[in-house]
């Protein structure tokens, strides 16, 4: 007699479960990674909303050495109004439900550059 071994012919599939498994892994990473990345998102509008401040605190400075040094003259300026005075500039802005403002003082020549 002659014996005959059948060999099992296997599949090289996934299996159901397997699938799943890969699923449930890829949602709890999706679910850790959204957040973070909005919270980057978020932290980077703030950093250009405090630039922009900063931005505008140093043009209100350069603008008061010019006037101080009479090559403006306070009416001839178009985006900053100074009062040698009272005056004081300010810029305001709003980034995510946070408020930024740099003021600058033209009497005092100083500034404060903030968000609340």
């Amino acid at each position: 007699m002659r014996r005959t071994d059948r060999k099992r012919k296997t599949n090289g599939g996934f299996t159901l479960v397997e699938l799943i498994c890969v699923i449930a892994i890829m949602a709890i990473l999706i679910a850790v990674a959204v957040p973070s990345y909005q919270n980057m998102q978020n932290k980077s509008a703030e950093q250009v909303a405090m630039a922009n401040a900063r931005s505008e605190y140093s043009a209100g400075k350069a603008q008061q050495a010019l006037v101080d040094a009479q090559v403006l003259k306070p009416d001839e300026t178009e985006s900053y109004d100074y009062d040698p005075i009272s005056d004081t500039a300010t810029w305001v802005g709003e980034i995510n439900g946070k408020t930024y403002t740099a003021t600058f003082d033209g009497k005092s020549g100083e500034g404060t550059v903030s968000h609340k």
